[in-house]
């Protein structure tokens, strides 16, 4: 490999030195803003009725009758 080769790859790698970092902190920062719009739509009543009419309808169809959630 040539020296100039070297000195370019060496300072591009010096420039982008923090960027997988920062992209990982982006991820984060989104995954836990969808988390905490998750968990404060699942806190709602209506949620916790539909989710409630879902696994009791899935009990039903699995032959389990009398479960009340």
């Amino acid at each position: 490999m040539s020296k100039a080769l070297v000195l370019a790859r060496r300072s591009r790698n010096r420039t982008e030195r923090g960027a997988a970092t920062a992209e990982y902190a982006v991820t984060m920062v989104a995954a836990c803003g969808i988390a905490g719009i998750l968990i404060a739509l699942f806190k709602s009543p209506a949620m916790l009725t539909l989710l409630k009419a879902i696994i009791n309808y899935a009990l039903k169809a699995a032959g389990v009758d009398g479960v009340h959630l």
